[in-house]
Parts: structure tokens; sequence; C-alpha cells
């Protein structure tokens, strides 16, 4: 860490007047400066004294590593605040939804968050407990002109959005808006930027690395519960290979029923009780093995229906395809 000039300065002059270092030691460390900042202030400069002063020993300095360790803690923990957001917000969703809106499952997106996390919250732990373990043994770390940057850029954004947040709650009660829902949203934004508040607080009061560990505590416990109920949410890798499937059953459907009403050999002019749709395919390999799955039966006069099995009717969310226990079907209009 570069030495504050006014500290360097003191120890230049104060060897230089031919003082003893361990009075200069007792000195700095009544002002208040630690042990670490001491030594390292001593350490830069050799004992043989000239005429101009005492002759300063080359220093390297470790600012640009500094810089990376707490950039690369700073982007972590911001990964794991970000998502852990992310996936409370979809539990919140599947715990208390809109009565009014259709059933959400966005499997994919919150299967992103919780990819990140699995990455980043062992990153964000590692980096933490380096640095309570650095800042035990060297509490100057604390007054890192890096750390003391982010720091306040961290909490200005978490001030930020704690107003923001107190801004839109108010609005949507004086508007009439509230629900519980949209109120355990808000709280859950209040917490965890009360949370970032809390990692980041800068202070030079003695223990304050110590006071930052329940901070980290709360956000590592926060990322493992949701990543526990989220997995309870969207499945492990078997559920979504079993969405897969469905997907590629979809796909097929959808081709097959558009080659249909193109197909010569079916009579759309009375519509056949029975009908086997591969006999229409245009081009069999735009399609899966799961096509010979799919059933046709006729919806009415002008229409019909492809029916096939899924493995994950919770995950089917589309517009065009209607559901029945775990049965999807998709009808097509035919041109009049």
């Amino acid at each position: 860490m570069p030495q504050p000039p006014d500290l360097a300065a003191y120890v230049r002059d104060a060897l230089r007047d031919g003082q003893p270092r361990e009075a200069i030691r007792a000195d700095l460390s009544a002002a208040g400066w630690s042990d670490t900042e001491a030594e390292a202030a001593l350490a830069a400069w050799s004992d043989r004294v000239t005429p101009a002063g005492p002759v300063p020993r080359p220093v390297r300095s470790g600012a640009a590593r500094e810089a990376v360790f707490y950039v690369l803690l700073f982007v972590t923990f911001g990964m794991v605040a970000g998502n852990v957001l992310s996936l409370a917000f979809e539990q919140i969703e599947a715990w208390l939804p809109d009565p009014g809106a259709p059933a959400r499952y966005a499997p994919r997106g919150m299967r992103w968050s919780m990819a990140a996390l699995i990455v980043f919250l062992p990153a964000f732990w590692a980096l933490d407990r380096a640095d309570a373990r650095a800042g035990r043994t060297d509490p100057s770390r604390r007054h890192g002109s890096v750390r003391r940057w982010l720091s306040a850029v961290a909490m200005l954004i978490a001030v930020i959005i704690l107003m923001g947040d107190a801004l839109v709650l108010i609005y949507t009660f004086l508007d009439g808006q509230m629900t519980a829902r949209f109120l355990v949203k808000s709280v859950v934004v209040a917490g965890l930027a009360g949370l970032v508040l809390a990692y980041f607080r800068q202070t030079r009061v003695p223990g304050d690395g110590a006071a930052r560990q329940p901070a980290g505590w709360a956000m590592a416990g926060l990322g493992l519960l949701v990543l526990a109920l989220s997995f309870a949410v969207v499945g492990g890798p078997a559920q979504g290979r079993a969405e897969q499937r469905d997907r590629a059953r979809l796909a097929d459907m959808r081709t097959l029923a558009r080659d249909m009403v193109r197909c010569d050999a079916f009579d759309q002019d009375t519509l056949p009780d029975t009908f086997d749709p591969l006999s229409c395919a245009r081009d069999r390999r735009e399609l899966t093995g799961f096509a010979s799955e799919i059933a046709y039966s006729p919806a009415g006069p002008e229409a019909f229906e492809l029916c096939t099995t899924v493995e994950a009717p919770v995950a089917i969310r589309q517009y065009d395809v209607t559901l029945s226990e775990d049965t999807a079907c998709i009808r097509t209009d035919l041109p009049g």
C-alpha cells in the first residue's frame, strides 16, 4: 500500500534529526498508526544518514495487486447480490402469485441466476475470507484508496436504491395499488441494499474489519437459501433435459401441423377420424424421434388437433398450446 506523504515525511525528518527507530515507532503507535504502517514507514529508509538526510530504500508497490483483489471482491459481491435479488423475486412470484395473471414459470432465467450464484458465491466467500485474514494481520488495509473508493461507490448505489425503493413504495401505496407481493419485494430490495451498506461501511474505528463479517455471512447465507429454493422449483439437470425434450415435441407438432395444411393426402373437406401426421411430413430431417408419438384428431368441421404426451407440463406456457394433465395439444384451423 502506498505510504501517506505526511507519514513518510515525518519518519524522514525524525531519522534525520537522529531519533532512534524505537522512539519513532512508539510515537507513531501513540498517534494511531498501526504496527504494520509504522514498520513499513521505517523500512522505507535505510540506517545510513547523510547530510541530506536518511537514504531511502527501493519500495516495490503492491497497488496493482491490491486494486485487482478489491475489484474482484466488488464484482463478485455485486454478482451475488444481483442474482440473489433475481431469484428472490422469482420465489415471491411462486409463493405470492398474481391471481389475475397466468402462472409464471421462467426456468431458463432462474437457471442463469443459479449458475451465476454457483460460480460467484464461492469466489466471493474465498475473497472475503482472504480479506478478513489479511485485515487481522494488517489493519491498515481498510484504509487503502482502492478499497475506500469501491466501498464509496457501492454505498452510493445502495443509498440510491434505498431511496428509489422508498419512493416507489410510497407512490404505490398512495395510488392504491399496494399488494402483499409488492410489499415483500420492496422489503427484499431494502434488505439487500442494507446488507450492501453494512458490508462496505468504511471507518477508521478499530475492529471495523470484524464488524463487516456478519454482513458477508448474511449475504452468503441468503445466496445458499435462494439457491436451494430455486432447485426445488426448477429441478436439476434431469428436469432441464425433460423440458428440452418437450420443446422438441412441440416443435415437431408445429412442423407437422403446418405440413398437413399443405398436404394433398390429407382430406380437408371431410376430416378423417384417424390419420398419420407423419405421412404429410415434407422433410423428415426437420423432425425428431418424438414425432412418431404425435396423435391426430379432428376438432370440428374446419379444424384438427395434434397431441402428444409431455414430461414437464409445468414448463409449457405457450399461447398456442393447450394442456390437459400431461397431454399437450395444438389446434390448427383450416383455411376457408
